[in-house]
This record gives structure tokens, sequence and C-alpha cells, in this order.
């Protein structure tokens, strides 16, 4: 509601303050992250936006977008959308590659609005791979996952970085950090870690904690952890657990994963990691 009043009162006293874009992209990011939290908040963001498209001259006018899949068109495939203010669009708004002319070069996904004005667009890629993430990545959400050997010297315990081909015995214990970062706030956000199959958690129990200046859920599965968060503000958030190697051999263990749960594209990834314990 605050940001709907300095948008409306921003087109009123500077009608081309380029903080308007800005303001109006939090508002729609708001409102996929987020909801709108009041039947009043609703009709000022509403009322702000529509007072904002009129002043840009975007009220009731036809918008036209391109969308591009592949290096270039000739390799790839390319089709044109318009949206029209007076007819329904349709649900069919989409472009389908089948199998066979999928190719690799088509990982590239662009999207071309003619005029002025914000407009979303996603692209989600479902696939099945034997090769883990070499690097983390994400847009607005970022989780990073480093894991560490616990070792007692003097009878203290420190944390030894476990660098690749690092060894691990039988009853070795390690210890799991998660790093997470938002830049929008967010609710309903889900933060999953799995484990590896020759590994178990110290810890067995589930239940609601409160930390950081959050408060969230963690549940201790036989597949991993989760983490479920009602609430996320913008920040950056770190967890901890802890694991106990009990079974010989090379084990995989796949991403990290933080996704929001009502609007899926917003997902990021940590790197994934080959473990052996001996």
């Amino acid at each position: 509601e605050t940001h709907a009043f300095i948008l409306r009162a921003l087109m009123e006293l500077d009608p081309k303050d380029s903080r308007r874009h800005g303001i109006v992209q939090w508002l729609m990011l708001d409102k996929k992250l987020n909801h709108w939290k009041s039947t009043r908040a609703t009709a000022e963001s509403i009322y702000a936006l529509v007072h904002y498209l009129k002043q840009e001259g975007q009220l009731g006018i036809e918008e036209k977008a391109r969308v591009m899949i592949g290096s270039s068109p000739s390799k790839g495939f390319s089709k044109e959308f318009v949206f029209k203010p007076d007819e329904y669009a349709g649900h069919n708004n989409q472009v389908v590659v089948e199998g066979k002319n999928i190719k690799l070069d088509m990982a590239k996904v662009t999207v071309k609005k003619e005029g002025n004005g914000v407009m979303f667009a996603s692209a989600t890629w479902h696939y099945s791979t034997e090769k883990l993430p070499e690097k983390a990545d994400g847009d607005f959400f970022h989780v990073t996952r480093k894991f560490y050997k616990r070792i007692q010297k003097n009878k203290q315990w420190t944390l030894q970085p476990l660098a690749e081909g690092a060894v691990i015995n039988i009853g070795d214990q390690l210890e799991v950090q998660l790093s997470l970062r938002t830049k929008h706030n967010a609710e309903y956000v889900h933060l999953r870690s799995p484990r590896g199959a020759g590994f178990e958690p110290v810890s067995h129990t589930s239940g609601y904690k409160w930390d950081l200046g959050i408060g969230y859920y963690e549940e201790i599965r036989d597949s991993g952890a989760n983490y479920f968060f009602e609430r996320l503000p913008t920040g950056e958030y770190s967890f901890k657990y802890r694991l106990r190697a009990t079974t010989a051999g090379q084990f995989r263990t796949a991403p990290a994963m933080v996704q929001s749960m009502y609007a899926p594209e917003f997902t990021a990834y940590s790197s994934g990691k080959v473990l052996e314990v001996k």
C-alpha cells in the first residue's frame, strides 16, 4: 500500500522520474512472491498501476512480444505473441519444440518486447542428466552448500574444509553449511538439501525453529533435509546440519535447491558433490 501511494505521488510530482519503473517492478514482484495483504492494498496497487499505465500511454494498447529459442532464427524457433486489450489472448500461448528438434544452443531463450513498459517472461527446462552442476546458479534466490569434516584436537572440535579427493572414513562426522540469499521479500519458500546414500543425520528431530530473525520448519527425511519458510525477508541466511558416514563407497550428492512454492519460476540451486567413504 505504501509503495502504491509513493508511485501515485511520484507520477503526480515528477512523471518522468526514472525510479517509477523500479516501483512498478517491485509491486508486481511483491504480488508474485508474496501477496497484497488486504483488499485496500490491492485496490491501491491496481489504482496506482492503472495511473502509471495512463501516464505512460500504455493503457488499452496492443502489446507484442517475440520469443526466440536458440542462438539464431535459422537454427531455432521463433514466435510472436500479440496481446490485444479487447480480446482474450487464449491459454495456448506457448512455443513447443519436439524432442528430435532440440539442440544444445536452445538453452538460450530471448524475449523481445516492442515498445515501453514492463513484461514478465519465464522459461523452464525439465530434463534429466547424470552430470552434477559444477557451480551454483540463481537470480532472485541464490544458494551455496559447503562440506566440512569435524576433527577433534586437544578435546576441541574443529572444522576442516572438505577438498576434492579428501578421505572420509566410516564413523567420520561432516558438517554441511547452507548459505541462502534472497533479493526480494518472499513467502512460502522451500529449501531442500539432499543427502548422499552413505550418510545418516546426527539429529533425527524435525521441528519449528527461530534463528537469524526468521522462523522456519526443519524437516529431517531419509533423503535429505527440508526447510520451509512461511516468510523470507530480503537478506542472507545460514543453516547447518551434521552427518555421519556409515557406509563405504562413492556417493553422489545432488545440489541443494531453493524454490518459491507458488511461483516456481523463481528458483536456484547449488553445485553438486561426489563424496567417497573408505
